[in-house]
């Protein structure tokens, strides 16, 4: 048995929702499977040992490729920080595309990329999360049954 866990990657909301010029896509939400090791919290699915390693490869690659999209697109803004890391506002230059024109078809244009590799990253990792969904659907519900 393998235990997973799932979980929904988004984009951050800071800095967007400070660069009022900027408009995040709506349909930017990915699923993704953990593979926990038995003292964490998932579901059990059948599988083997091989399924799990296979399985925490294609999550590690999506993960990555998500990541990396995302830290393209907070980059080609103007962001200098990493997601998820908290840093003094005074060094994330906010404001360095606020006087360009264009800017916003600028920025429409950058998350249009953005999906563009997120897009091909769910696609590449679609035969995985359909197999475990599979496994899922033929658990038994109860854990205890």
């Amino acid at each position: 048995m393998i235990r997973v866990r799932q979980r929904t990657y988004t984009l951050i909301p800071w800095p967007w929702r400070v660069m009022r010029w900027v408009q995040l896509p709506e349909d930017l939400e990915f699923t993704l499977y953990d593979v926990v090791q038995p003292p964490g919290r998932g579901i059990e699915v059948p599988g083997t040992p091989e399924d799990a390693a296979r399985w925490k490869v294609a999550h590690d690659a999506y993960d990555s490729l998500l990541r990396h999209a995302e830290d393209v697109v907070r980059h080609a803004h103007g962001v200098r920080s990493r997601p998820g890391f908290m840093v003094d506002m005074r060094s994330v230059r906010l404001r360095r595309y606020d006087l360009i024109p264009g800017r916003r078809a600028r920025s429409r244009r950058l998350f249009a990329e953005c999906r563009t590799l997120m897009r091909a990253a769910e696609e590449a990792y679609r035969p995985i999360l359909e197999e475990i969904e599979a496994r899922l659907a033929e658990a038994p519900a109860d854990p205890a049954a």
